[in-house]
């Protein structure tokens, strides 16, 4: 934590395309039920905070500010790979709606199904995050998401679990299950 940043601050990460962070962007935060615009200010950086100078009086009716840590997401870099470790920062507290495959490298359809991923990791840069969990070395995270047949794909939005699918997809149908997440 920065010196001059309050102890009761609350933080938040959002991710943006590189096209974004290069010309400034506005945002929309959701806490407590109510919305906060969120400028993004032309050329920031991956780790650029930027602070809602107390806004925890909007939205919790107690003084404090969110601090808003600036993720920019490579279009290069598609789908996110978690852990049981990074799932909550990775998935849980996402800015953006996230679309999680719970997989293993045995699972044939599995494979038919990461480069749909891939493909639709770059069409929705900026709008959906797309991540990727082994569940054989994750079993915290397969367990709590009751991954029992794979492949499982979780749709998260706002922290919360929106639809799952299990089975491979295809390319149609997961843009359909993705565009009624984004609608």
């Amino acid at each position: 934590m920065s010196a001059g940043f309050d102890n009761q601050a609350v933080r938040y990460e959002m991710s943006l395309s590189m096209d974004e962070a290069k010309t400034g962007t506005r945002k929309m935060l959701t806490r407590q039920g109510k919305k906060l615009e969120v400028i993004i200010p032309p050329n920031s950086v991956d780790g650029t905070i930027v602070k809602l100078t107390n806004a925890l009086q909007v939205t919790d009716n107690r003084p404090g500010d969110i601090l808003i840590t600036v993720r920019v997401q490579d279009a290069s870099a598609g789908v996110v790979v978690v852990d049981d470790a990074t799932f909550s920062r990775e998935v849980l507290l996402s800015s953006l709606p996230v679309v999680v495959d719970f997989w293993a490298p045995w699972c044939g359809p599995c494979r038919m199904i990461a480069p749909i991923m891939d493909k639709l990791a770059g069409r929705y840069t900026g709008r959906m995050k797309f991540c990727k969990i082994n569940t054989d070395e994750n079993p915290g995270s397969a367990s709590q998401f009751q991954a029992m047949s794979i492949p499982l794909l979780v749709f998260f939005k706002n922290g919360a679990e929106v639809d799952r699918s299990v089975g491979a997809l295809p390319e149609s149908a997961l843009r359909s299950k993705i565009d009624a997440v984004l609608g």
